[in-house]
This record gives structure tokens, C-alpha cells and sequence, in this order.
């Protein structure tokens, strides 16, 4: 059973994203880096693209073409999110799939702490386990 419901990922990342791109450095790095990410999940399927406008869903995201596209399923996004995933491990076992430049994708990986350190905070308002 997935961590959450289609509903909730779109609610919790949004804002997420949105709150991350206006009040932490991510924003302007990823508009200073010119670098934009799709998110494609399964259990359950979202599709994001995020850059620095803000992020967008589903037929929307599709439409976009990132720089770079990470594939994982809900559960591996929650676990991201809560600090518990070893990255490089997860590419290795693909249980995180990700195409793109290399260098732009290892950019991205500290870029996402303050997400981390807001997530939780999420979980409670969503009455997501942590």
C-alpha cells in the first residue's frame, strides 16, 4: 500500500516545492544552476517538474524536458524526504532510476537539505508516518 494518496503527494510537494524555491537558497541555486528536475512516481503515479518557477503535475510535467528525471516509487520518495535512503546505494539497486548529466544530478542532491528539514513537519500535517 502506498505511503500516500495521489491527492496528498500533489498537496504536500507542492507546497513543499513552492516553499522551498521562495524561502531557502534552492530557488535562486536552481535558477542560478538553470536546472530543472522531473520527478516520475509510481504507488502512486505523480508526475512533477520542478524549476524555478515553481512546480507543475501530470500532463503539464510531461510536457516539460528537464535536465534531469529521477524515477523511484512513493515509498522511496518519503524515505528520501525523511533522510533514511542512501543515495548511492538506491542508484546502484535502481530503486532510484536517474537520467541526466551526472555532475547536474550530484549538483541537485545538497540543494534538497532544506526540504529534508521542512519534510517532517509535512508528515505530521498529512498524518504521514515518520
Amino acid at each position: 500500500m502506498a505511503i500516500f494518496t495521489k491527492q496528498v503527494a500533489v498537496d504536500l510537494f507542492g507546497d513543499l516545492w513552492r516553499r522551498m524555491i521562495k524561502e531557502t537558497e534552492f530557488g535562486p541555486k536552481l535558477k542560478e544552476s538553470n536546472m530543472s528536475i522531473l520527478f516520475v512516481v509510481d504507488d502512486p503515479d505523480v508526475v512533477m517538474f520542478v524549476d524555478d518557477n515553481g512546480p507543475i503535475f501530470d500532463e503539464a510535467a510531461k510536457a516539460k524536458t528537464p535536465t534531469v528525471t529521477m524515477k523511484m516509487n512513493g515509498d522511496m520518495v518519503h524515505k528520501y524526504w525523511l533522510k533514511q535512503v542512501f543515495i548511492p546505494k538506491a542508484l546502484a539497486t535502481r530503486q532510484i532510476v536517474a537520467k541526466g548529466p551526472v555532475g547536474k544530478i550530484l549538483q541537485l542532491l545538497p540543494l534538497l537539505k532544506p526540504g529534508q528539514a521542512l519534510y517532517p513537519e509535512y508528515c505530521k500535517k498529512f498524518n504521514l508516518p515518520i
